[in-house]
């Protein structure tokens, strides 16, 4: 049975997994006083075994093995959302076919940690150096917003470089959870690359954060081998299913 999240504690249960981080960094961030951020979880036989967000329509599914799949694939149809992040492991099971998968990534260790790094900045800058980069982040109000909310929270962390006095490359521990911690917003201006900015960023969050199991969704399957290099280790794939 699939039921509405009234009190946060509900979702303790979740594992050490970026869908995890997303989920509970997002109940920790809103709770469930909005109706735009709402949390589901499913129990079998009083175990819970799957949780499900969904934020302006933007939902995250986590969920075990033996979770029961025809129940969550009928509740998102019916409950509605405009993009699915899920394990692409599950795609078959969920009957979908995602339109954007690539690899997952964890944490070894191994990476250094740099004292340059600045860990606040003009979010207006952040937000241009990012779609610069490629990012559909859409409007920059909302950006703002959400961004904000979970850095007030602490539930987001901002790592930041510049070159001559000139932002020039970020990264965020974009969804600090209670277990895990999920990376991402990894971006260089074109002018800077190739100077190991980025992976000077990637490393720091990581090491900082190495209390938790550290995870990164890779762009595209290029980026692995990037990401090896600063110690991180391919655990799966990501996948996100559109409603167009």
């Amino acid at each position: 049975m699939i039921t509405l999240v009234s009190d946060i504690c509900e979702l303790d249960f979740l594992p050490a997994d970026p869908y995890g981080a997303r989920i509970s960094a997002l109940a920790d961030t809103y709770g469930t006083a909005y109706d735009f951020a709402l949390f589901w979880v499913q129990k079998i036989d009083g175990k819970s075994v799957a949780a499900i967000s969904r934020i302006d329509g933007n939902a995250t599914l986590c969920c075990c093995e033996d979770a029961d799949f025809e129940e969550i694939s009928d509740f998102l149809k019916a409950s509605g959302y405009s993009t699915l992040t899920y394990d692409m492991k599950f795609s078959g099971k969920l009957g979908i076919i995602p339109q954007k998968n690539s690899f997952t990534v964890k944490y070894t260790g191994g990476a250094s940690v740099c004292e340059d790094i600045l860990s606040d900045y003009d979010k207006k800058e952040i937000y241009s150096l990012l779609c610069e980069c490629g990012f559909e982040l859409g409007d920059y109000g909302a950006f703002l917003a959400d961004v904000c909310s979970r850095l007030n929270k602490s539930t987001a962390s901002l790592a930041a470089a510049e070159c001559d006095g000139r932002l020039c490359a970020c990264a965020f521990a974009l969804f600090e959870g209670r277990k895990s911690v999920l990376l991402g917003a990894v971006g260089t201006s074109p002018a800077a690359r190739g100077r190991g900015h980025a992976s000077k960023l990637v490393g720091t969050l990581a090491e900082m954060k190495k209390d938790k199991e550290v995870f990164l969704f890779c762009r595209n399957d290029s980026l692995a081998d990037f990401y090896s290099k600063i110690g991180f280790e391919i655990c799966g794939k990501w996948a996100i299913h559109a409603i167009n």
